[in-house]
């Protein structure tokens, strides 16, 4: 038995430390042993792995905690997490803003058919068990459920420590059979290789759209008995190709989906408000070659120059816009875009300040799901309003007629253009996701549905 086990004093601190499992949240992601739980805990957010009862005094398993801690609070790199403190029979680590691979498979998270997010995915999972295993640490259970996505920036962390190997804890090793290695292969590194080839055939198998061009190869690799990090990050140290199609209509499409967003926004102006949904929807609408074909007539357009009723001068000249090549017309655009964003600029500020206040709102475990709905509603009736008044702006700065198309295709340029807009409307479309997540997450904790708050 640990010194840990034999003296928590040096931890507990007469329990002026010690978590209060009454505030707890426990979440819906412990394993066979342990619960887990987020809360508040020295003024920060914490994850707390706690045994479950029937096992807390257990020594085998009383142990393993032991040692998971004592292992994991030794180790310091970007993709693990910090280990905080040890109780008898609880864990406190830093809390990971994010959720498990598992849970993402789950749910057919479009961001795993990317391949350079799974490139990215592998080299920092291979270069963590590289760390791990220049610190003498095999992880020894390498798999979906142990490795968590972040929700801003979308880096890997690998979590889990209990069945890392040691000399001095046989049974709460990881088992090696799991992998398809002899049973004396315990602490070998070679197990973690294997998990990590068994990540990427799960990925493979149950990932609608899974694309990794070097799947075959690396997976192989993965499983040679003395491959090693060098030989993984050769096979990753390449850039997935663009079809050359796809790359000369790029800017094309993405202008039509925020002509998109903008129709909608002037279509119910006066009517319902657009839904976080509906964004969503928006900006993932799939590309397909009948559409890339449908919408090339954009590089043909012509238009006329347009008078400016309020005297600002935009320093485009009428022989500029005589003629429009597809460049010219986005250089037109740039331009007048640098013009609106002087209008709108204080107010999407404005929305990008609501927007950290409402990640901080995400973030507090005391708030129920119906306050956050609430708050998120806010945000959404917001940025309706100041949506709405850009597109008013422009149109009345650049004098487009609504009903015209080739006015309304302008104006999508020139909003697409606007860096006010456009990096307010990106990050709302990324992390509204979260934030429907949590507050869903929140509501089920509750016994409540989103239809009993309406």
């Amino acid at each position: 038995m640990s010194q840990f086990l034999n003296d928590d004093s040096q931890f507990s601190h007469d329990g002026r430390g010690e978590i209060d499992f009454d505030d707890a949240i426990r979440l819906p992601d412990g394993g066979s042993t342990c619960d887990i739980y987020r809360t508040k805990w020295q003024r920060r957010d914490v994850f707390v792995k706690r045994l479950k009862e029937e096992f807390r005094n257990k020594p085998l398993y009383l142990d393993a905690l032991d040692k998971e801690f004592d292992v994991g609070v030794n180790l310091k790199h970007q993709s693990l997490p910090e280990y905080r403190e040890f109780h008898r029979d609880y864990i406190v680590l830093d809390y990971i803003d994010g959720q498990t691979l598992a849970e993402m498979i789950s749910r057919q998270d479009p961001w795993l058919t990317n391949e350079r997010n799974i490139i990215k995915m592998l080299r920092e999972l291979v270069d963590v068990v590289g760390y791990l295993h220049r610190h003498n640490v095999v992880h020894c259970d390498i798999k979906p459920d142990n490795i968590m996505i972040t929700a801003n920036g979308r880096n890997l962390v690998l979590i889990d420590f209990d069945k890392s190997y040691t000399d001095a804890l046989g049974d709460t090793s990881g088992h090696p059979g799991k992998y398809g290695l002899p049973t004396d292969e315990k602490g070998r590194m070679a197990i973690d290789f294997h998990g990590i080839g068994m990540v990427v055939e799960k990925l493979k198998e149950s990932v609608r759209g899974f694309k990794f061009s070097a799947y075959k190869k690396f997976v192989k690799a993965c499983n040679k008995s003395d491959v090693d990090c060098e030989e993984l990050f050769a096979i990753l140290d390449y850039t997935p190709s663009i079809p050359q199609k796809q790359i000369k209509y790029i800017m094309i499409l993405v202008a039509i989906i925020i002509m998109s967003v903008v129709i909608y926004f002037s279509n119910n102006r006066e009517g319902n408000s657009v839904s976080s949904e509906d964004v969503d929807t928006i900006f993932t609408e799939p590309v397909t070659d009948e559409k890339i074909k449908q919408d090339s007539a954009y590089s043909e357009e012509i238009i006329s120059p347009k008078s400016d009723e309020n005297g600002l001068k935009t320093e485009i000249s009428a022989n500029e816009i005589e003629y429009n090549s597809p460049k010219k017309l986005w250089d037109i655009a740039e331009k007048k875009a640098a013009i609106l964003d002087g209008v709108i600029k204080p107010q999407f500020d404005e929305l990008q300040a609501s927007l950290d206040h409402l990640q901080k709102l995400k973030n507090d475990t005391t708030l129920s799901g119906e306050e956050l709905l609430d708050a998120i509603r806010r945000q959404g009736d917001l940025e309706d309003e100041y949506v709405k008044e850009a597109v008013l702006r422009a149109q009345e700065l650049f004098n487009l007629d609504q009903a015209n198309e080739l006015d309304q295709r302008e104006l999508s340029r020139i909003l697409f253009k606007s860096k006010a807009y456009t990096e307010y409307k990106r990050r709302y479309a990324r992390e509204g996701r979260e934030f429907r997540l949590e507050y869903e997450r929140r509501l089920q904790k509750e016994g409540k549905t989103l239809e009993d708050l309406n």
